[in-house]
């Protein structure tokens, strides 16, 4: 989920050039299309380097320096996720250059050899984005996307990481996992309403702390796992992204999340899911088998995703009126189609 503030790009895209012609001589930067239409507002930066001896595409990704959507960032942390899950045969991709000072472009960032593909579009959601990969495809091909995912995640799931590999990302076995989560999203919230009060996720909160199942199994969760922050060629997966809100924890988070955060992304706004769309109940059935897990508590973990994502929609919200596109008085980051889909399914979980 990567949201970006940096206003001054222009004057990092120099220093880049700068930078990279000391590494491969004379070069120039060609940035891709999709960097030139987001006006280089955000944090990620696709771009050619063409030059006698460089002819790459790379993918540029900063630490934000502005308004951020998370209370913290840890870049280097991400890299080296990407790095030990490449290693394991995943495929995030590969790491090119990192540099965790301000002496180069004035913030931290890593530069990852750009990959081939296509990722299910998040504005507008890929549901009701007809001219998108999802909106082009066939139900078959749709659910190829859903199938490659949940195969990415049962291999995620199943990988068994020693405690050096975990602690080399940042990340230590302990106990009570779960209820540091929900202390860390707690504080995120406090930090994100500045102390205002929030009912939705308050009430979610009580809940979650309430019936805390336990853990079957602690393992590397991708933490933002949608079908959205996968690269896709011909519909199969070619990478996986954003590990921003990865960490330790039942990987049934993992699950959850993607199918949570999906039909909040439709359902949630009042439209249907595009048919291919793998239903829940198959995506349990397929990781099930795979992992040798259970998937009997995903209703506490949908609540979680439910929870997790109406925080993060906060700064979310209120980046909007940071950026003038909504009036000062909006109530958007407390009321919003998150926040209501939140609502309504714990009130399901409750009636069961």
């Amino acid at each position: 989920m990567s949201v970006s503030t940096d206003k001054n790009f222009k004057s990092k895209l120099s220093k880049l050039k700068a930078w990279l012609i000391e590494i491969y001589g004379d070069c120039e930067i060609i940035p891709h299309a999709n960097s030139i239409a987001s006006g280089f507002s955000n944090e990620t930066f696709v771009f050619d380097v063409s030059g006698e001896n460089v002819t790459e595409s790379f993918v540029l990704r900063l630490r934000p320096t502005g308004y951020q959507v998370f209370p913290d960032y840890d870049l280097k942390q991400q890299a080296s996720i990407m790095k030990l899950l490449r290693s394991k045969g995943l495929p995030t991709p590969e790491i090119i250059f990192e540099n965790y000072n301000d002496d180069i472009l004035g913030s931290e960032f890593y530069i990852m050899r750009c990959i081939d593909g296509e990722a299910p579009s998040d504005n507008p959601p890929h549901h009701m984005d007809p001219n998108g990969m999802m909106g082009r495809g066939s139900p078959d091909q749709r659910f190829s996307v859903w199938s490659e995912w949940v195969k990415n995640l049962t291999e995620l799931h199943s990988l068994d990481l020693t405690p050096n590999e975990l602690l080399e990302c940042g990340f230590k076995k302990e106990d009570n996992l779960l209820t540091k989560d929900l202390d860390y999203y707690k504080k995120f919230l406090d930090w994100g309403m500045e102390n205002q009060e929030h009912p939705a996720c308050s009430e979610a909160y009580e809940w979650l702390v309430a019936n805390k199942p336990s853990i079957q199994k602690t393992t590397l969760c991708w933490g933002d796992s949608r079908i959205g922050n996968v690269l896709y060629k011909n519909y199969k997966a070619t990478a996986l992204l954003d590990w921003e809100m990865a960490g330790l924890g039942d990987p049934l988070m993992d699950l959850a999340w993607g199918f949570a955060v999906d039909e909040c992304n439709s359902l949630g706004l009042g439209a249907p899911r595009l048919d291919g769309s793998m239903a829940q109940s198959k995506g349990v059935e397929i990781w099930e088998s795979k992992t040798g897990l259970s998937a009997n508590n995903i209703n506490y973990f949908r609540i979680l995703a439910l929870f997790k994502f109406s925080v993060i929609m906060v700064r979310v919200g209120k980046r909007l009126i940071f950026n003038k596109i909504m009036p000062l008085d909006s109530d958007f980051h407390i009321n919003n189609f998150t926040t209501e889909y939140l609502t309504n399914e714990l009130a399901k979980v409750r009636n069961l």
